[in-house]
Formats: C-alpha cells, sequence, structure tokens
C-alpha cells in the first residue's frame, strides 16, 4: 500500500510521541499499581479520567490532519496525547498501538425506536425518550440470537496497515474484548425504564420470561465470541476500570480464549429502584449464568450498590470489583465490601460541569471514599466518567485531577 508523505509523516512523528510516553518509568510504576490493586492489596488508589466531552475541547493539537483513511490510526494517539499533557492522572499507555478485531452483527430482530436529544460535547451521552416494543410474548417471539461474523480481512488490512506506518517506532498488537452484557440495559432501550419497574410489580412471570429471552441472546453472543477467537484475556480495562490481573487462568497452547480466562462485566441500573430480592431474583440469577464462570466479574455501573453487596458475593464466587457511585453511601459500601473485592469508586461528573470548578466538594467526596476504605482494608480505585459536559472549559479537567491528587495524599503515600 503507497500511503501519501504527508499522511505518514504525521502518523509517525505521532507515533515516536506516543513510544517515547509509554516507555516512561512512571508507567510501570502505574502497571504495577494496577495489578496489585486487583490483587486486593491495599496501595495508593488508582485515578482514572475517562468518557470525555471531546467535543468541548478545542485545541490544535487534537485536530486530525490525516486524510479519512487514516484517521483510525491518528485519532486515538492524539486525545492521548494531550490527556498525558494535561491530565493524565494515574493512565497507563501500553508499548505498542492496538488494532481490535473487527465484527458484525445480524442484530436480535428488533431495532430501536427513539426520541434523541444529542449532546454537543463530543460523547456518547444522549437522552432518550424509548418506543415500547416488548409488551406481550408474541413480541418476545420476534427475538433471535444473533449471528455475529469476524471480519477478518477488514481486521487484517487494518492490522497490515498500521504495521506498515509504524514499524520500527512502534509494535501493533492484534486485540478482542471480553464479555459483557447488561441485561436490563439493554431491555430498556426496547421498552424504556417506567414500563419495566412496572410490570416487575405487576407481570412478573413476563418479566421472568424477557430475562430469559436475552439471557440466551447474550449466551449466544458469548459463545459465539469464545469460538471466533474474539476475547483477550489480556486486558488493560474493563469499562473504564482497571483490568490488569495476574490471577486470570490461561488458555493451553493454541486454545481459544474463554471467558474463564478474562473478566466478565455486567449491571442492571434501573435496578438501583428494586429491592435486593427482586434485583436477585430477576437479574442476579441471570447473570450468575452467564459469567459465573468468567476469570473476574467487574458489577455495576451508575446504580447504588452498597446495600446490595452480600447478594453479589452469594452468586458469583469470581466477584473482584463492585461499582460504588456518587448515589451510592461509601462508608456503606466500604463496610460492605470489606478486603474482599475492589471499590471502583464513580466521583460525581457534576462537580466538573460548572462553567468554573470548586474544589471543596470534590475533596470531601474523595475523603469520604479514603476513609472508608482505609477503616474496612478495602482496595480502592477512582473513576470520573459519564462526564456530559465541562461547561467547555478543559480547565475544570486539570483543576479536578489536581485536585483529586491532592486530597488522596493526605491518606496515602
Amino acid at each position: 500500500m503507497t500511503i501519501p508523505k504527508k499522511d505518514l509523516s504525521i502518523l509517525r512523528n505521532l507515533a515516536g510521541d506516543y513510544a517515547a510516553l509509554a516507555n516512561q518509568d512512571v508507567m510501570k510504576e502505574r502497571l504495577d499499581r494496577y495489578y496489585r490493586t486487583n490483587d486486593l492489596e491495599i496501595v495508593r488508589p488508582i485515578l482514572l479520567i475517562n468518557e470525555i466531552p471531546w467535543g468541548e475541547i478545542k485545541d490544535s493539537s487534537l485536530e486530525c490532519q490525516c486524510s479519512e483513511a487514516y484517521r483510525f490510526l491518528e485519532r486515538g494517539m492524539r486525545m492521548t496525547l494531550f490527556q498525558a499533557r494535561h491530565f493524565p492522572v494515574d493512565m497507563v499507555v501500553l508499548p505498542y498501538f492496538q488494532v481490535g478485531k473487527v465484527t458484525k452483527s445480524t442484530g436480535i430482530g428488533l431495532t430501536v425506536q427513539e426520541e434523541n436529544l444529542d449532546s454537543k460535547s463530543g460523547t456518547h451521552i444522549k437522552s432518550h425518550a424509548y418506543v415500547d416494543q416488548l409488551q406481550s410474548e408474541d413480541d418476545l417471539a420476534k427475538l433471535k440470537i444473533p449471528e455475529i461474523t469476524y471480519q477478518e480481512d477488514l481486521t487484517l488490512s487494518k492490522l497490515a496497515l498500521a504495521e506498515e506506518v509504524f514499524g520500527g517506532l512502534l509494535d501493533v498488537k492484534l486485540t478482542g474484548s471480553y464479555p459483557s452484557y447488561n441485561i436490563w440495559d439493554v431491555v430498556s432501550r426496547y421498552r424504556g425504564v417506567e414500563a419495566i419497574l412496572m410490570d416487575l410489580a405487576v407481570e412478573p412471570e413476563f418479566m421472568h420470561q424477557t430475562a430469559q429471552k436475552f439471557y440466551e441472546i447474550a449466551e449466544g453472543i458469548i459463545t459465539q465470541q469464545e469460538k471466533l477467537g474474539l476475547l483477550e484475556g489480556d486486558l488493560l480495562h474493563v469499562h473504564t476500570t482497571v483490568a490488569a490481573s495476574r490471577h486470570l487462568p490461561k488458555p493451553q497452547d493454541g486454545q481459544p480464549v474463554l471467558r474463564e480466562h478474562t473478566w466478565g462485566r455486567c449491571a442492571a441500573q434501573i435496578f438501583g429502584d428494586v429491592s435486593p430480592d427482586m434485583h436477585d431474583e430477576f437479574d442476579l440469577a441471570y447473570n450468575q449464568k452467564l459469567f459465573g464462570k468468567s476469570g473476574h466479574l467487574y458489577y455495576g455501573c451508575c446504580e447504588p450498590m452498597d446495600r446490595k453487596i452480600d447478594i453479589l458475593a452469594k452468586r458469583f464466587p469470581n466477584l473482584r470489583k463492585v461499582s460504588i457511585t456518587p448515589w451510592a453511601n461509601p462508608e456503606n459500601g466500604a463496610q460492605n465490601i470489606g478486603d474482599r473485592f475492589v471499590m471502583a469508586a464513580k466521583n460525581n461528573p457534576a462537580l466538573v460541569a460548572m462553567p468554573k470548578f470548586n474544589p471543596e466538594p470534590a475533596k470531601e467526596e474523595i475523603r469520604r471514599y479514603c476513609r472508608a476504605c482505609q477503616e474496612n482494608k478495602t482496595p480502592l480505585e477512582f473513576v470520573l466518567k459519564d462526564i456530559s459536559t465541562i461547561s467547555n472549559n478543559p480547565q475544570n479537567l486539570i483543576d479536578w485531577a489536581k485536585c483529586a491528587r491532592e486530597t488522596i495524599d493526605e491518606f496515602y503515600d
């Protein structure tokens, strides 16, 4: 392939900067803390910023300059280098460029029908109003297990291009994914939240049929991912949190990565409004069948799980990490987690949404997590994510990162 000289020069300059960043000694120190955190050691908490509203950050260094065909190589490196310069926190940059395996799905037989209020901030965050399409057993009968196809030719062409562009500067690695399926988050896109919560109370048998149907869909997807060799055991992150682990089992030579060799991840965000018994009956019982064999499990997203740790522990002997959100109580969470799992503390993104960052609420939030986790010997990591806006002021992220580091310094070396 003949690559235009201009594009090649741009990409190789970026790759040189990327490689220099990845080979800094601090990356090894941070990666060691990643491993030790997931080994349930008490170390200085990892601090991460993810799901950044890049559309609100206007900087020439983020502007892609390559031809469209090469921007999949360019865009991510520019974002990584920008974050490393301005608000790196504890990000780890690996010394290779990752090319993900490309897949295609035939779908489940329905398409989402909705009205959107789109964000202009460059994030995936939108406001949705969904049409209820799953009101009867006849509606459920329309659903099918999708056929997953590994688009190997397209994947290998991207891999070959990356190797040609970065050769001699930056290694290139083909990577897969991890099993992840949030049954009720998916169902909500075909029903809306209100209909689900009502039917959990008044139509429990129908909701069990719904959960079973989507369990079968999820199981079909993950089984195909295993057979097609799409899963990855050597992961740095799982849904914005730290995934590096020394204790995941390895596949035998020549064998594909299976779910027991990697992380599983699931959640049920709308179940933040249901009782522990209902949460267990309608969600965890089905996810146990999906993810009970995963090497490690990370449970939760934005739903408050601080009072539901015991039902998770009973279902999942492989549970390794639990999300504790700004809408949960960190003291309850740490007391119930103890030293058994990692607390993935989610910082409140509203604190960086104001025109000018106020450090005091951010300090108090972090102090509560640190005190609670030290008192209960709970491994801790912080993730600022779901950032819908920074009021077009990237200084908010810079100031938050500095504030968070200094506050953690009060409790950890």
